[in-house]
């Protein structure tokens, strides 16, 4: 435990140092030892958010400007690996589980005679994810957007937009929940979002 802790007061105080070279860094907001981070000036940690051990993060700019930007108070686990060539912003008080992945991109492959490394990128739909959004183990979310309050299943792929307060899961993520205002509770749906019951 010991060790962990004085791995975090190291994290810390580097990138309160490091401040500077980030386009913010708000207060109590923390970067725990990443494993790499490209374009951190392109990175916007807002008060009290956290990036948690292992993170990989690539802000790569399309067209001259990109921006990722992690809401206040929102937590991002371990190992996390986040591709931003536009923009990606977490709102605020987000839980983000482990080993999650996030772009608003994806590599070309149109010419199959090509290697797809050597194609480069193919620029998708920022994304957005809700304030108080849930996002579970493995997720991805690519080019797409979550709603408030949203829950993601752990494995979930995430290709479409998910309405607020609705709970996805599969691959391709499909609504399977959605909390309804009228009975003031949780409630199965079909995929495209009905209620079933």
């Amino acid at each position: 435990m010991l060790h962990f802790r004085l791995r975090d007061w190291i994290s810390i105080l580097l990138y309160r140092l490091l401040a500077p070279f980030f386009g913010t860094l708000g207060k109590g907001a923390r970067i725990v030892w990443p494993l790499r981070i490209h374009g951190a000036r392109h990175l916007f940690m807002e008060q009290g958010s956290t990036l948690q051990y292992g993170a990989y993060v690539a802000i790569l700019p399309a067209s001259g400007s990109a921006e990722l930007r992690i809401g206040a108070g929102t937590m991002i686990g371990h190992h996390a690996h986040l591709v931003c060539t536009r923009r990606i912003v977490f709102g605020r008080e987000v839980l983000v589980a482990d080993r999650v992945f996030v772009a608003d991109n994806s590599h070309e492959y149109a010419d199959p005679a090509r290697p797809v490394l050597a194609q480069g990128l193919r620029q998708l739909r920022e994304v957005h994810i809700g304030d108080g959004a849930w996002i579970g183990e493995n997720v991805a979310i690519i080019g797409a957007s979550v709603g408030r309050n949203a829950v993601i299943a752990a494995n979930s792929v995430v290709t479409r937009d998910i309405p607020d307060r609705t709970v996805a899961a599969g691959a391709p993520a499909v609504p399977i929940r959605r909390w309804c205002e009228a009975r003031g509770e949780w409630r199965r749906t079909s995929p495209d979002g009905r209620f079933v019951e």
